[in-house]
C-alpha cells in the first residue's frame, strides 16, 4: 500500500474512532444518561492543568507500556503489533492525528458513557478486551493487557473525581509514545525477530 494511501486509511480510521465513539459515548451522556456533558469532560477547575498533568501522565504511562512491551517476556507477542501498525505511523502527523481521535473519542465512550452503568474495574477490562490485549490463547500479551488494565483503573478513577480532560490527554499522550515506538521498532528490523529498540 502506497504511503499516501495508507495515511488516508489511517486518517479515515482515526476520524471513524472520533465520531462513533465519541460522539455516541457524547450522546449516551447527554441523551440516555441526562447528564450535562461539559462537566463530564471539564470537570471542576481550570482545564490547562488538567491538560498538562494528561499529558505528563500519558507520556510516563507510555515509557512504562513500551519498557514492558519491549521486554523479553512480552515481546514476542508485540512483534505482531510493530509489524502491523508500526508502517502505518510513520508520520508524526498521523500519529498525533489518531492519537487526539482515539484519546477523546474512546474517553468518552468507554470513561464517559460505559463507566456510568459499568463502574471503574469491569470498564476498565472491557477497554483492554476490546482492543485485544486480554486474549487467554497468549498468555504474554495477557501480561501486558492486564498491566493495561491497571493503568485504564487509574483513568477511570481520575475521570470519576476530575472529569474527562485529563484522561483525554493522558490517553492520548501514552498513544503516542506507544506509536513512535512501534515504528521505530518496525523500522529497526523489529518485524522480524530483532529487539524492540
Amino acid at each position: 500500500m502506497r504511503t499516501e494511501r495508507k495515511g488516508r486509511v489511517l486518517w479515515v480510521m482515526g476520524l471513524l474512532t472520533l465520531l462513533v465513539f465519541g460522539v455516541g459515548g457524547a450522546w449516551l451522556v447527554h441523551q440516555v444518561q441526562g447528564r450535562a456533558l461539559w462537566p463530564v469532560v471539564l470537570g471542576e477547575g481550570p482545564w490547562w492543568p488538567q491538560v498538562g498533568a494528561g499529558i505528563g501522565a500519558g507520556l510516563l504511562l507510555g515509557r512504562a507500556a513500551w519498557a514492558l512491551a519491549a521486554s523479553p517476556l512480552v515481546r514476542p507477542a508485540t512483534m505482531r503489533y510493530v509489524g502491523r501498525i508500526g508502517p502505518l505511523v510513520g508520520r508524526p502527523a498521523d500519529r498525533l492525528f489518531i492519537s487526539l481521535c482515539a484519546g477523546v473519542g474512546e474517553e468518552l465512550f468507554f470513561r464517559g458513557a460505559v463507566q456510568f452503568w459499568a463502574g471503574v474495574p469491569a470498564t476498565a477490562v472491557l477497554f483492554v478486551a476490546v482492543h485485544g490485549y486480554l486474549d487467554p490463547r497468549n498468555w504474554r500479551l495477557c501480561i501486558y493487557g492486564l498491566a493495561l488494565t491497571a493503568a485504564m483503573v487509574l483513568l477511570g478513577l481520575w475521570a470519576d473525581r476530575a472529569g474527562l480532560l485529563g484522561p483525554m490527554a493522558a490517553h492520548a499522550a501514552l498513544d503516542v509514545v506507544l506509536l513512535q515506538r512501534m515504528h521505530r521498532a518496525w523500522k529497526q528490523g523489529a518485524g522480524g525477530d530483532q529487539a524492540c529498540g
